[in-house]
């Protein structure tokens, strides 16, 4: 079956970022005219030729999008079994079932809910898990999708082919597909899973864990990382327990859980009267301050311009205050690039409020550091190098899939390790 072109976008986004958003999309795709817009949830319709390419919109790096993809339009009912059927019905979707690429299926709602047992809110609703079952289970035959509902998510398979449903309203849904290109589209609303442990000092433990997912850094056990703005230390926290040494910069007062830590020591200072050599040897870099974009890079440009400074990448909350700070974005950017980071990407987090993250990278090399190497030996999947944590084994006959197990989603055992200490411990 053919179907026309497509020529409609919808993007999810955190509820008020609407119009920071309009602005990117303005920038990076002049041609698309706003179409639709709800809180948290937006339209765009191209106004030119050639039609909308989902693999190249999947590989753009868009700073306020939580997900996006090809819309084929809005579904309307007051019931979830009429809904369904209209969803299998749609002409594009049936087209893409057709043609037997196989599918994977995300729900998600345009605002999140709060979740309680993981002190989080979430796109995945009690609602969004009924619809998903149902759509599966009256999936066509032909369809290849899995039609029982798994029992612990996992990420959609890289390049894989995603059908989309926004849950806009109970009545009301939004469908369309997505190509997973980059990690956050391999999850349901852009959202990748992470949790708050009962143990974490703060929620920032939760926007690290966060940042450090989506942007794939290859931090590893053993190496130094500071973090200015570090109170109470709930992204210090997180640090620790994936084997970092941490040195924590801020004047405020510590959680006595981070402070007792042996791989952890306390400067309380601010950022701009700490010594430069306290941060030779120094690997990674964090700054979360509620103060000004322009005044945070200003207080980390005295730094990564010390000639004893060789950090290999830095992770940032930039506050934005007004939202017309989002037309500053590119700027950020190409600053932090004349620092020498080639691989500077930037994101609001679904786990962040009114800022951005932007992860940097000496050198794009450096992330197949913190890749898994799995040569093969007779047969089965090894480990190139000893890991704290033995990697899965796989069967000849499947091919591998660069999927997160869902141990990985859970908070890591604070393990001993046999690194070295790191140059101030």
């Amino acid at each position: 079956m053919q179907i026309e072109p497509p020529q409609f976008v919808f993007m999810t986004c955190k509820a008020g970022a609407e119009s920071a958003l309009k602005h990117e999309v303005a920038t990076l795709e002049p041609d698309w005219r706003p179409s639709f817009s709800r809180p948290g949830f937006l339209t765009f319709k191209n106004s030119s030729e050639p039609s909308i390419d989902s693999q190249r919109i999947g590989e753009k790096n868009w700073t306020f999008a939580h997900c996006l993809g090809i819309s084929f339009g809005r579904l309307a009912g007051d019931q979830l079994r009429e809904l369904v059927r209209g969803f299998w019905d749609q002409p594009a979707i049936v087209a893409l079932v057709s043609s037997g690429v196989p599918l994977d299926l995300h729900v998600c709602q345009r605002e999140p809910v709060s979740e309680e047992d993981r002190g989080l809110a979430t796109y995945v609703t009690p609602l969004c898990i009924e619809i998903e079952k149902e759509l599966r289970s009256a999936a066509p035959e032909n369809a290849k999708l899995t039609r029982e509902m798994p029992a612990h998510r996992k990420a959609s398979p890289r390049h894989s082919h995603v059908l989309d449903v926004v849950v806009v309203e109970p009545s009301e849904w939004w469908i369309g597909y997505h190509v997973a290109v980059r990690p956050a589209e391999r999850w349901p609303g852009g959202a990748i899973p992470v949790r708050l442990p009962p143990h974490a000092v703060s929620r920032a433990y939760a926007k690290m864990e966060e940042a450090l997912q989506w942007s794939h850094l290859p931090v590893a056990a053993g190496d130094e990382c500071v973090e200015i703005g570090c109170a109470p230390g709930g992204a210090s926290q997180a640090l620790l327990e994936r084997g970092l040494f941490v040195t924590g910069i801020d004047p405020a007062d510590i959680d006595p859980a981070v402070l007792e830590h042996p791989r952890f020591r306390h400067l309380k200072k601010r950022g701009s009267e700490v010594r430069r050599n306290e941060f030779e040897g120094v690997r990674w870099l964090t700054v979360d301050m509620n103060i000004a974009p322009e005044d945070t890079l200003e207080e980390i440009e005295a730094i990564v311009r010390h000639p004893r400074v060789a950090l290999r990448g830095m992770v940032l909350t930039l506050k934005f205050a007004e939202w017309n700070l989002a037309d500053r974005v590119p700027d950020f950017i190409a600053r932090v690039r004349g620092w020498g980071f080639r691989d500077v990407r930037t994101r609001q987090l679904v786990t962040g409020g009114q800022e951005i993250c932007l992860v940097a990278l000496k050198r794009k090399a450096l992330r197949r550091l913190g890749k898994k190497k799995r040569p093969r030996r007779k047969g089965t999947w090894v480990a190139a190098v000893e890991r704290s944590e033995p990697p899965a084994v796989r069967p000849e006959s499947v091919a591998p899939i660069d999927v997160a197990p869902a141990a990985d989603l859970l908070p890591r055992p604070d393990e001993a390790h046999s690194a070295p200490p790191a140059p101030h411990f």
